[in-house]
This record gives C-alpha cells, sequence and structure tokens, in this order.
C-alpha cells in the first residue's frame, strides 16, 4: 500500500517466528506509549529514531519490519480495528443475538469500549489521518465494516429500517464516538460516568430505529 505521497505503508517484513512477533509487538507498544505522551502537535515529530529507542531495538532492527513512521501508524491502527472487528464477529452467535434487545446492544458497546485503544492513542491515529490518506482509507473501510454488521445486529432486533439507513445510523454512532473521546481527553471523568453517558446517547439514537 502507497500513499499520495509516495511512501511505502506495507510491513516489509511478515512475523511469521515467535521472536520476530515479538519484535513488531514491541514496536507498536513502543509507538502506543509515545504517542500517549504527546502533545496535540508533537505526534507529527515523532521519527522511527524515537519509536526504536522507545523499544530499545536498533533502527536497522525496526526497518526489517516498517519502512518509516507511516506504516507502524497504519499497522498500530490495524491492530485496533482487528480487535473492534472480532468482538462484533463473537457477538454474532445464536446465544448473543437471543438475548433481549437493549441488553444486547449495551452489553456489545461496552465490549466494544473495552477492546478499542487508549484515547491518547486514538486521537493521534485520527491527527495522522488528517495527513495520511493510507490510515485515513484504512479507517473508512473499518467504519464502514463496523456499519454493516452492525447493521445487521439492529435489523435482527426488530429495525423495520432499510439496511443502508441503518449502516447510515451506525455511521453517524461511529463518529459521535469520536467526540465522546475528545470530552474524555479534556474532562477527564470518572470511567463509569462516561461510559454510562455514552450508553444513554447511543441507545437514545438507535431508538430511532425501532420506532
Amino acid at each position: 500500500m502507497t500513499a499520495r505521497s509516495g511512501k511505502k505503508l506495507s510491513v516489509r517484513k511478515a512475523p511469521t517466528q515467535a521472536r520476530s512477533q515479538q519484535m513488531v509487538r514491541g514496536i507498536l507498544e513502543a509507538t502506543k506509549r509515545l504517542l500517549k505522551r504527546s502533545t496535540s502537535d508533537s505526534s507529527a515529530r515523532l521519527t522511527t529514531n524515537h519509536i526504536a529507542h522507545e523499544a530499545g531495538i536498533s533502527v536497522g532492527s525496526l526497518y526489517q519490519y516498517f519502512p518509516n513512521v507511516e506504516a507502524i501508524l497504519l499497522a498500530l491502527h490495524q491492530s485496533n480495528m482487528d480487535r473492534v472487528q472480532a468482538v462484533l464477529d463473537a457477538w454474532n452467535t445464536p446465544a448473543h443475538l437471543a438475548l433481549p434487545r437493549w441488553e444486547f446492544l449495551e452489553r456489545l458497546n461496552a465490549a466494544i469500549l473495552h477492546a478499542e485503544a487508549e484515547s491518547e492513542v486514538v486521537f493521534a491515529l485520527h491527527r495522522a489521518m488528517k495527513t495520511d490518506p493510507a490510515l485515513a482509507a484504512a479507517d473508512r473501510r473499518h467504519a464502514e465494516a463496523v456499519a454493516q454488521k452492525l447493521g445487521a445486529f439492529l435489523k435482527h432486533h426488530g429495525s423495520t429500517w432499510a439496511p443502508r439507513k441503518l449502516q447510515r445510523l451506525v455511521l453517524y454512532v461511529y463518529y459521535v464516538n469520536f467526540g465522546t473521546w475528545l470530552y474524555r481527553d479534556h474532562v477527564r471523568p470518572g470511567k463509569k460516568e462516561s461510559q454510562d453517558w455514552e450508553v444513554a446517547t447511543i441507545r437514545s439514537l438507535y431508538e430511532r430505529c425501532f420506532e
């Protein structure tokens, strides 16, 4: 995958051995720590040297797996997206789908919140999307996939809306959720309070498709 800037964004070497997989995990965790310590604009100055130093490896070792910072951010975002998609797939079972509508949706939302990356990492990734077309495109694909799966769940639980309208509703909720991350970062509320308010907001939006 290549961005419009011409930078290569694909992983250079797939980590097949346990040691290689551990190396890649270390690089991604180091990047997360740096992003969590970053100011609103310092993520733009993140370099492979910074990441390698934080991970305790040489830059040469880092370059065996990632050609640049953009590729690392893409892999980090992909890891976050994979966790969310895994939650959606895990809840697509007869046992889960048999739950009462609001119990299903509220428990599913809690599971998704638990799977998502820390808010500081999410903010940094969204900042990077402004200048990284590949990262922005990956997020759009993820949002569409989430909308399709959640729309099917809403349909299963009795919504009479057309599938495309349900997907638009879920996309709206998806981007409202990002506003919740901004709120958490600015206000620093208690975790339970923030989650309770988010659940109430999402429920009020989803209720419209069951009217």
